[in-house]
């Protein structure tokens, strides 16, 4: 329970009670499997502090207790996946490829082919190969993770179409465009919220295809909870861009149009969904070929020593070349001392801007005042990006309303007296919340927890209603959220 809050508040950003759940779990340790735990906390705490280097020393402990104790089902519960990212973060590209090698053997040998947990190695394996040179050793690791996604259990097939545009991506980089087919048994499709399959990006030359996408891609963004500014943005947005292009085509002057955006706001109110859905509205208007996102955040940009940080981010804008590269919390990168890496960072995501204004959109992402001191920071950033959405936080009828989507996409539904609690929940959240609240990631917490909560009430009663919530799970979630 205390690792499951910990994790939480790790999350939601709460690094300092993270760090007393740390000290606590600490002083409770027994010697073993729980010091192994220990260190696997701090290196979360390590990363979302920044700290890439620490982080990787803390799992590198971690793993090597674990090994000692011959606890091979732990290390392929990601504890080794784990270690090969942090090591990736910090620089250490050697080291992450032989551990994310290892991850992947482990994996397929132990779960199979078609595990998630086996995906995730792939992809992180084919990262740190790439980081290291080997561009036909990603190809084939993201081959094989593509394959393995089609197949995994459950279904997930918008991860699983996001792995293949990566396989594609990382072909189209190493010049090798001409094998972009479908892998055996990958994705052909992804599926939106509604359910239905969302085709594929159509090749750039293809507007009927291309009109398709831009109007679902709309269409989906007008289906979300909420975010009324946003959405009349995005099409104020769309318009333009669609106009200066048909401008352009009649042979008429058109200024240069930054594709590049802001979006300031509190956590969980969907920022990642509507970046996501940008690169869809970009593809549609035809002015990205691929319109795949790329997330990276500061341990994605930033190394721990001298030179390394401009390969770091010479390889996040290669992997996102023709799509959308959203940088998520970006105002970690502005926050260290003069000798901190994140303003090469920076200064070198400018460049790469420029060198390839038409072949890339950059999303900068996090808190409003740290993103403003964030463009104050650098005269470059605010000229580049002069298009910034303001994300709001969710009244308590629209959490609610996210809450009963959960709901019904897993086939539950609440009472009438649970539906009642509901609303009451989110409105003293609501009241209660401070900048740290989580928004729709808080709703996500209380529908997990309630349904656990209902599973127990039910497991033991044979003619209970297994997809019914009643406001004692609402409660019993609230509390354990």
């Amino acid at each position: 329970m205390l690792r499951r809050s910990f994790d939480r508040a790790v999350a939601e950003g709460r690094l300092r009670e993270a760090e007393e759940m740390l000290r606590r779990h600490d002083a409770a340790q027994a010697p073993g499997l729980d010091a192994a735990h220990t260190l696997r906390m701090t290196a979360r705490l390590r990363t979302a502090e920044g700290d890439a280097g620490a982080a990787a020393d803390a799992l590198e402990a971690a793993v090597k207790a674990v090994d000692a104790l011959g606890r091979q089902d732990q290390l392929v519960d990601g504890w080794l996946t784990d270690l090969g990212a942090a090591q990736t973060a910090a620089g250490r590209g050697d080291a992450a490829k032989a551990t994310l090698t290892r991850a992947a053997e482990l994996a397929t040998r132990l779960r199979g082919p078609n595990d998630w947990g086996t995906v995730r190695a792939l992809r992180l394996l084919a990262a740190a190969q790439r980081a290291t040179g080997d561009m036909n050793g990603a190809i084939s690791s993201l081959a094989a993770a593509a394959a393995g996604a089609k197949a995994a259990t459950p279904p997930d097939e918008t991860i699983a179409a996001a792995v293949t545009t990566e396989w594609t991506a990382a072909l189209v980089a190493a010049g090798r465009s001409s094998e972009a087919r479908q892998p055996a048994g990958a994705p052909t499709a992804t599926v939106g919220p509604d359910g239905k399959p969302v085709e594929a990006a159509p090749p750039p030359d293809d507007p009927a295809a291309r009109a398709k996408i831009l109007a679902e891609a709309m269409a989906e963004l007008e289906r979300l909870v909420g975010l009324t500014n946003i959405k009349a943005q995005v099409k104020t947005l769309t318009n333009l861009l669609a106009v200066q292009a048909k401008r352009k085509e009649a042979g008429r002057k058109t200024p240069e149009m930054a594709m590049h955006l802001v979006f300031s706001g509190p956590p969980g109110t969907g920022k990642t969904t509507v970046a996501r859905l940008m690169g869809r509205i970009y593809h549609g208007l035809g002015v990205l070929a691929s319109g795949h996102l790329v997330e990276v955040d500061r341990a994605g940009l930033v190394a721990g020593f001298v030179g390394q940080t401009a390969t770091k981010v010479d390889e996040a804008v290669q992997r996102a070349l023709d799509g959308v590269l959203f940088v998520d919390e970006a105002y970690a990168l502005a926050q260290g001392g003069e000798n901190d890496f994140g303003k090469e960072a920076l200064s070198t995501l400018l460049k790469r801007i420029e060198d390839n204004r038409d072949r890339l959109a950059v999303i900068l992402a996090g808190y409003t005042d740290e993103m403003a001191h964030l463009l104050s920071t650098n005269p470059g950033l605010a000229s580049r990006f002069p298009t910034q959405l303001a994300f709001a936080s969710y009244t308590a009828e629209e959490l609610a309303q996210i809450f009963r989507g959960m709901a019904r996409s897993f086939d539950y539904r609440l009472s009438s007296a649970a539906d009642v609690r509901l609303v009451e929940i989110c409105t003293k959240w609501r009241a209660d919340a401070g900048p740290a609240f989580g928004n729709a990631r808080a709703m996500r917490n209380l529908f997990e927890d309630s349904i656990a909560a209902a599973a127990t009430r039910v497991v033991d009663t044979p003619s209970a209603d297994l997809s019914l919530l009643q406001p004692a799970d609402l409660d019993v979630g609230a509390l354990a959220t």
